[in-house]
């Protein structure tokens, strides 16, 4: 008896921190603040101790419940995420001045139109999660189509953030143009995601590809190619793994030549079985959440 009293009160007592565990990562409602006065509905998850934290950037003509799928998955990886609305998409239809205003009043050409502008809406981002001891260094900015060209140009004039992922990034997407940051965007870890199906898009992305194997180095960049989809839809539950395993261990490996010379001290066909020490391991983290 007196030991099913014990048991019970060790339950009592532990039940609070479980349930502390379990409220831990809950998503916030946030609200961002552009440079030019911008507010930007946003949804934010903390991430797990020591896993990097998505920035993702949705398309033009949508909205952040674009990213929706890919939510929990990133939950149970122990990644973090701050989707949020861009500028005249959502729930972020307010104006500066005050009045409400939508994309689709937005010009689509011109350097400094509202989607050039849409760079203070990443950057805005960025200064949040530092608000929250989120660093550049534990920054994946993620972003389809326009968002994909905006992230690359975020991360051109930001060398801090980790590594892009670009998912059907095209050369122009209503003036935001993206050869130019891709060449500055430097030897950073790059996944290029895209579809077949759709002769133009498929051809710019095979342009954007080689403009990123010269400027990032070939070992940086990692491309995934369905057979047919476009935008945040190319991320389904069938390679979603295989995203989130690279934002783990984002570079290819190293490709080492083959001799057929015995090493020296060994005769021909014999091996050496002396395995590395811990101190060569190049094991990644695991932020995999129960």
């Amino acid at each position: 008896m007196k030991t099913a009293h014990v048991l019970c009160l060790a339950i009592l007592l532990l039940r609070p921190c479980a349930a502390a565990a379990q409220t831990e990562r809950e998503e916030e409602r946030v609200t961002l603040t552009a440079e030019d006065g911008w507010n930007l509905g946003g949804r934010y998850l903390k991430a797990a101790a020591g896993a990097p934290t998505l920035v993702l950037i949705h398309t033009q003509k949508s909205d952040l419940t674009e990213w929706e799928p890919l939510l929990k998955p990133l939950k149970r990886y122990g990644f973090g995420y701050l989707a949020f609305d861009l500028r005249g998409h959502g729930n972020s239809f307010v104006t500066p001045a005050g009045t409400t205003t939508t994309w689709r009043t937005f010009s689509v050409e011109g350097q400094d139109n509202e989607y050039n502008k849409m760079l203070r809406d990443v950057e805005a981002a960025v200064a949040y999660l530092s608000t929250r001891a989120v660093t550049g260094d534990q920054i994946v900015l993620a972003g389809s189509v326009l968002g994909a060209n905006l992230a690359i140009k975020t991360a051109a004039i930001r060398p801090e953030i980790s590594m892009v992922i670009a998912i059907s990034p095209a050369l122009n997407v209503n003036s935001v143009l993206s050869v130019n940051p891709l060449r500055a965007y430097g030897r950073r870890p790059l996944l290029l995601v895209a579809g077949a199906d759709r002769a133009r898009q498929h051809a710019e992305f095979q342009i954007l590809n080689h403009t990123a194997q010269i400027a990032c180095g070939k070992s940086n960049v990692t491309v995934i190619v369905e057979a047919k989809g476009y935008g945040p839809g190319l991320v389904n539950k069938y390679n979603v793994r295989r995203v989130l395993d690279w934002i783990k261990n984002p570079r290819l490996p190293e490709i080492v030549e083959l001799s057929t010379r015995p090493a020296a001290g060994l005769e021909p066909g014999a091996t050496d079985q002396a395995e590395a020490g811990p101190e060569n391991s190049a094991e990644m983290p695991e932020y995999l959440q129960d």
